[in-house]
């Protein structure tokens, strides 16, 4: 069955600690589990990339928050589409992405995220992802 599938990025504090993001995530899960929302949460040093899967109406109503909450800025939407469910094993599944690392916590993170996807479903979503973690480790805020 085909839901909806965004994918957006946007800038935050860089300042957010483990409590902060703690609690973003904790009312993510809480909230997408009651509206048939899936998807992964990234952070790397003030900046977020998200992947929310679910209902047209539920994933729209749900960006729209997130395009509002003066938490976040320069939101850009990068995919949005009708898709095969990729993450339905995660209410929000989450990494927080630690500072520049040689070949380093991307590796890692990617091998994490690819294991619980459908490897047909998103063939694009890791490109995507590399070019968030490399705009953002480059010190570069925003899409260019």
């Amino acid at each position: 069955m085909s839901i909806r599938q965004l994918l957006y990025v946007s800038n935050t504090r860089t300042d957010l600690n483990d409590s902060d993001l703690n609690a973003i995530l904790e009312s993510a899960r809480r909230n997408n589990r009651a509206h048939q929302i899936t998807g992964m949460l990234l952070y790397l040093e003030g900046a977020f990339l998200q992947v929310l899967e679910g209902p047209d109406h539920e994933v729209g109503a749900v960006y729209d928050r997130i395009a509002r909450d003066q938490r976040h800025w320069d939101t850009q939407i990068l995919l949005d589409r009708q898709a095969q469910r990729a993450f339905g094993e995660w209410s929000m599944g989450f990494e927080r992405l630690d500072g520049p690392t040689p070949d380093g916590a991307f590796a890692v993170t990617l091998d994490r995220v690819m294991g619980k996807i459908d490897p047909e479903s998103l063939k694009d979503l890791p490109a995507l992802v590399a070019t968030f973690c490399r705009i953002h480790r480059g010190g570069g805020h925003g899409l260019e």
